[in-house]
């Protein structure tokens, strides 16, 4: 890049001059450019401030004739109804003298002809008498609205040829008709002088148009003569373009004129156009002329600052180069060591000789400041080594702190953590140092489990003198920092300053250690809670993303294990969609609207269905949605109660309806009063009846056995019980019906007079229902049945065989729940409520004791009890 070359002295402050100058005028310039524009800004809102006052006071001269014509009205009606014209004039007249803005006015009837007139005699001489009227569009207007009227620009006729504008009102009867009329004809000359009265400038002017763009006031025509229409108007277009309720402005320009800025405005109840015109070049003349005088200011001041600069320039440039030559000289006797005469003053002004003064005095400074500056840099090295070497020492004990910040996260124990701490720090401390926490002891080499303090200072501080500084952590010391003094070692204060820094920061390093194992320790109890539930639980985030899902919920939704990943709702959305028999409309339904749980259905590959409730949940955090929550919980076994209770229902009411239908035909016919029974017909029947309910009792029996073992409120009667006599009588107990072409045969393989602890009715009950069992599930033509009584080690236990129909392998595991029966149909050829096992099982729990079975479909059963055996028995 090349280097610009230097301008002179005097070059430089002829240009600062110059430009000073200039700078000054041209501000001063832009500073009366805006003023004068604000000026013509101001102008501009003042035009449109006279514009609305003049709407305004149009608006109110129309409002106030208007109201007196309406006033009339109602005044005159009277004197119309009675044909009182003298009064109807005195009227007018009062009217006319108060309000001269009027032309005249006159009162019709309800036919538009003129009835009164005042002045009855107008300047041509001329007396209105009986005028007709009724082709007046303002009379046609009135007819139609029956209010009052104002009218568009007109020519008067009557003797009144000057255009008028006019104001009419209805009179009404006292029943509320038109009876006529009153009019009052605005003297539009008068509203000129009225307007100009309100408007300044030379070159202003305002215009009125009516509701027709019919001149009222316009400085170019002639009103009273003059019907001009102005809708062609290029301003009128204008206006009517932008109308509103407001004042606005434009700045156009018609045929034949020049630009002008207007403003403008309408009378929101008149429909009349007002506007005030400026001509352009009047606004903008100030600013035009401020301007042209800025123009030939500006080469004027030029010439005159540089002639002066000129001048200026000259006489100071000489004296600079006087006190230029004099430095120079300095510099080079500085340089030789060579003394040199400085004179005590320079041609030129007296600042150039007092500046002159002042640089011997800095001469003489500067070699006074030179001595004492090599001074004080010796003084400064010798600070700044001190300096280092405490910043050296200092950065040592930093590091030694900076060890200490090791992860917490480790999976080291507290003890370890410690030791790890001391190895870190030991290049950087010139002690033996231990450290003693909550009854455990540590050092570089060793770890002390159960070390009281006084004991561990005893045993192992071997010094001749120890420091301690206390760990402390919430407040209390927990443990102590011991620094083992040997002989002739002592601790200077910086040192002990850093131990105290170091036994806080360890503290602190230490809480932070045992809050990140007690984090650590309630975070995999909550693990280990979720994983553990019973059901299924999944957590997402607000962005709908999954943050923890347990092994339970993966198992249900991944169940044939496909592998995909679970990352958004949406592809849990998917996997249920394929998974289980719902449809995506149900499931966009509980996951949009405000259901909280769905039922879903799984076929599994055997055929069999699984169920499953589908909750939602809100996760909040301090009244914050944080997330959603999705639990899932296996309701198999609930829905296959209720398919068992419904069963249950079903063969109940079958059961209790036949034999309560028994026992009412049987009653019934012994009651019957024309037939005579025999006495073995009669027990016959009462036999039947005894039989019914015998067996409405056994059901109700059944129903309370199983309400106490719910309840955990089956009682137990134990006494010393000889087991071939119960099983003998159970036997015995077995109805006749059922024994007959069947063998029953006991089998006793324990010793003969074998005793144990039971309530013999209840083990009967359990061995009746078995017996019974077994012989109702039994379509073998020889129906047989072995029990076999044994001692198996603290076991007395009783086998029940059968070669009935077995159990399939599906029903083996559910036969002892309630309600649950293997064969609905068979059941109700045979009768039962598929409560019996169950509450064997109950009796045989509330014995300490268990039934088990095994079994073979087509080929037989066999349950076996067990009863434990008490010292003694």
């Amino acid at each position: 890049m090349k280097k610009r070359k230097s301008r002179s002295f005097r070059k430089e402050l002829i240009y600062s001059f110059l430009t000073i100058g200039l700078a000054t005028i041209i501000s001063l310039g832009i500073f009366q450019f805006f003023q004068l524009s604000s000026l013509i800004k101001d102008n501009k809102e003042s035009q449109t401030k006279v514009t609305e006052f003049l709407e305004d006071n149009i608006d109110s001269y129309m409002e106030q004739h208007g109201r007196v014509i309406e006033t009339m009205s109602a005044a005159i009606a009277p004197y119309l109804e009675q044909g009182d014209t003298q009064k109807i004039e005195e009227s007018l007249r009062d009217i006319k003298v108060n309000y001269p803005g009027f032309v005249n006015l006159y009162v019709g009837d309800k036919n538009g002809k003129s009835l009164v007139f005042y002045p009855s005699v107008y300047t041509d001489g001329v007396t209105r008498e009986h005028l007709d009227f009724s082709d007046r569009s303002y009379y046609k207007e009135l007819l139609d609205t029956n209010q009052q009227v104002v009218s568009h620009v007109f020519h008067g006729r009557g003797g009144t040829d000057t255009l008028l504008v006019a104001i009419v009102s209805p009179i009404f009867n006292t029943e509320g008709k038109m009876q006529g009329y009153i009019l009052g004809a605005i003297d539009l000359h008068v509203l000129e002088k009225y307007i100009s009265t309100r408007i300044s400038g030379e070159a202003s002017y305002a215009v009125l148009l009516d509701q027709d763009n019919n001149v009222i006031v316009h400085p170019d025509v002639d009103t009273r003569t003059d019907m001009v229409n102005m809708t062609d108007s290029k301003i009128v277009q204008s206006i009517n373009a932008n109308d509103g309720d407001t004042v606005k402005s434009l700045s156009i320009q018609e045929e034949g004129r020049e630009k002008e800025f207007i403003t403008y405005a309408k009378t929101p109840d008149l429909g009349w156009t007002v506007w005030i015109a400026n001509p352009s070049t009047h606004i903008t003349k100030p600013l035009r002329e401020a301007a042209g005088t800025i123009l030939w200011f500006i080469p004027l001041t030029a010439l005159f600052v540089v002639l002066a600069s000129l001048f200026l320039t000259t006489r100071l440039e000489r004296t600079i180069r006087n006190l230029l030559d004099t430095i120079k000289r300095y510099s080079a006797s500085y340089k030789t060591n060579q003394p040199v005469k400085i004179a005590e003053r320079i041609e030129g002004p007296q600042e150039m000789t007092d500046l002159l003064s002042h640089f011997n005095d800095m001469l003489y400074e500067i070699g006074t400041n030179r001595d004492q500056l090599i001074e004080l840099n010796t003084r400064l090295e010798g600070r700044v080594q001190e300096r280092t070497a405490d910043l050296e020492r200092r950065n040592a004990e930093l590091q030694a702190v900076n060890q200490l910040i090791t992860p917490v996260s480790s999976k080291m124990d507290v003890s370890h953590f410690i030791q790890l701490c001391l190895k870190n720090i030991e290049p950087t401390v010139p002690f033996s140092v231990h450290i003693w926490f909550r009854e455990l002891a540590v050092t570089k080499e060793e770890i002390y489990t159960d070390e009281s303090l006084q004991q561990y200072l005893e045993q192992h501080v071997q010094g001749s003198n120890h420091h301690m500084e206390p760990i402390v952590l919430d407040g209390l010391p927990n443990g102590y920092l011991i620094i083992d003094l040997q002989e002739g070692q002592t601790i200077e204060a910086k040192e002990q300053s850093f131990l105290q820094t170091f036994s806080r920061s360890l503290a602190i390093m230490l809480q932070n250690k045992l809050l990140f194992e007690q984090y650590r320790n309630k975070h995999a109890e909550l693990d280990a809670v979720l994983e553990s539930m019973s059901e299924g639980i999944m957590l997402l985030n607000n962005n709908y993303e999954i943050d923890y899902v347990n092994e339970f919920f993966l198992n249900v939704i991944d169940g044939e294990e496909t592998g995909i990943p679970l990352q958004l709702l949406s592809d849990v959305f998917r996997r249920i969609n394929e998974l289980f028999e719902v449809s995506a409309e149900e499931l966009t339904a509980f996951f949009e609207e405000d259901k909280s749980d769905l039922k879903l259905e799984y076929k599994t590959n055997a055929g069999d269905t699984d169920f499953y409730m589908l909750h939602k949940f809100s996760v909040v955090s301090d009244d914050n949605k944080i997330g959603l929550g999705l639990l899932i919980r296996d309701i198999t076994k609930e829905e296959e109660i209720d398919t068992l209770k419904n069963n249950l229902i079903s063969l109940t009411s079958h059961e209790f309806k036949t034999p309560i239908t028994n026992i009412r035909g049987s009653v019934e016919t012994l009651l019957r009063d024309d037939v005579e029974w025999e006495a073995e017909f009669q027990h016959e029947l009462l036999e039947g009846v005894h039989e019914d309910i015998e067996r409405i009792q056994h059901l109700v029996d059944d129903w309370m056995d199983i309400s106490k073992i719910e309840s955990g409120s089956m009682y137990i009667e134990r006494n010393m019980v000889r087991a071939n006599h119960v099983i003998e009588k159970s036997i015995e107990l077995v109805p006749l019906a059922l024994k007959e072409d069947a063998v029953l045969e006991f089998h006793n393989k324990a010793a003969e007079y074998l005793f144990f602890y039971a309530d013999k009715t209840r083990v009967q009950q359990v061995l009746v229902n078995l017996f019974t069992n077994a012989l109702r599930y039994n379509d073998s033509a020889h129906k047989r049945i072995d029990i076999v009584l044994e001692k198996q080690e603290d076991y007395l236990t009783i086998a029940v065989s059968d070669n009935g129909i077995g159990i399939s392998r599906e029903h083996l595991q559910k036969i002892f729940n309630r309600f649950y029966q293997v064969d609905v149909t068979a059941t109700r050829r045979s009768g039962g409520t598929g409560l019996g096992l169950s509450i064997c099982e109950g009796i045989m729990e509330a014995h300490e004791g268990k039934i088990e079975v095994r079994s073979t479909p087509g080929e037989g059963s066999t349950f076996t009890l067990y009863f434990p055996l008490r010292e003694g028995s």
